[in-house]
């Protein structure tokens, strides 16, 4: 028997630990997953969270475990937080515990998580009748300078969801409407939540750019130091590149530029003028480590998954594909290989998808 009013959240990073204070805050019954036994013993005893920023409150999270059945037997919803590298591994320890009428949500999917999350569901077993589902970008701008005390910076004034299957979108809206009242919205599908990957934009060139101090572990705001004039151009250059695979898509996406203004009101006539101008980036710190998952996330779940679409379609992205040499040289890793790739998804099932969404097909 599902109860609605209970939430598991999947993984236990800042967002997972935001998030399943946020809810519990809200008087849900909240279970947060983590993956390793030995961070269990890290969180409260009493499992009191200090929730602090534009949300406060010092909840209780009914469950924090490391035993992903236990964490979502019941649960109505379940947010998947983690980084979405890793959704194929949590769809693998998920699939045995999942049940009908199920909702798992990924925030975010980044480029197209559900196909990924779908087919790794599958591959292990479950066909269970659960509604996938992805929203374009996570909701909070957020960090947690100690275990359970997660500060909100920021919330985005607009939150795009799709279903894997667009019929259920409207469930989907429903139930996240409830949580986030006033900025959910249906798009039109995951393709449009795919493209709309922003992570693959904003973070792994401002490390790429900025690596030699983040080696030296100087302290310094990501955004508002991290991304100059020259940067932001930079960005701006790849971003067309993103914009530019969607439309041949058929999918419409917002720029980076356009996006800011959307999801946080910031105003200026550059990029580089609207990063200046978002608050609940501000006091966002750079990474310590050059072991981030602003790399080792958006290179392999944006950039690596956007190439190959591109490829796919005949569209040159010549500086996202410099973005992934460059990093894959620096880390020693061939994200291309290891990422969303050609064969990790069939982009010709994404190019039929996008045509029958075109041709009014669900």
């Amino acid at each position: 028997m599902l109860n609605q009013t209970k939430i598991a959240v999947i993984s236990s990073g800042n967002g997972g630990q935001t998030m399943a204070a946020y809810f519990a805050n809200m008087g849900y019954s909240v279970s947060l997953y983590v993956r390793e036994q030995a961070r269990v013993a890290m969180f409260p005893p009493d499992k009191v969270f200090r929730l602090r920023g534009l949300v406060e409150g010092d909840p209780v999270v009914d469950l924090i475990s490391h035993e992903m059945e236990a964490v979502v037997q019941g649960a109505g919803l379940i947010m998947v937080t983690s980084p979405a590298q890793y959704h194929p591994a949590i769809a693998r320890e998920m699939a045995p515990y999942l049940v009908e009428g199920q909702m798992v949500v990924l925030n975010p999917g980044r480029s197209f998580g559900t196909y990924v999350f779908k087919q790794a569901l599958e591959a292990n077993g479950c066909n269970k009748d659960v509604i996938i589902a992805e929203t374009q970008t996570f909701v909070f701008a957020c960090r947690c300078a100690r275990v359970a005390e997660p500060f909100i910076h920021g919330i985005k004034n607009q939150l795009r969801v799709a279903a894997h299957r667009p019929g259920d979108t409207p469930k989907v809206v429903a139930a996240l409407e409830r949580l986030f009242p006033g900025i959910i919205e249906a798009a039109e599908s995951t393709l449009y939540t795919g493209f709309s990957n922003i992570g693959m934009v904003f973070h792994p060139l401002p490390i790429l750019l900025n690596i030699t101090k983040i080696e030296r572990k100087e302290k310094f705001y990501f955004y508002a130091d991290g991304i100059s004039p020259l940067v932001a151009n930079i960005l701006e250059r790849l971003d067309r590149e993103r914009v530019t695979v969607a439309a041949a898509y058929g999918v419409t996406v917002p720029s980076a530029y356009e996006w800011l203004y959307d999801h946080y009101g910031s105003e200026g006539d550059t990029l580089y003028e609207r990063i200046q101008h978002t608050p609940a980036y501000a006091n966002i710190t750079a990474p310590v480590d050059i072991d981030t998952r602003y790399i080792y996330e958006d290179m392999a779940t944006g950039c690596v998954p956007i190439y190959f679409a591109g490829q796919a379609v005949g569209i040159a992205t010549p500086v996202i594909d410099s973005a992934i040499l460059w990093a894959s040289t620096i880390y020693e890793t061939d994200f291309k290989q290891g990422g969303r790739n050609d064969q990790a998804i069939d982009f010709r099932e994404l190019k039929a998808d996008a045509d029958a969404l075109l041709g009014g097909g669900a």
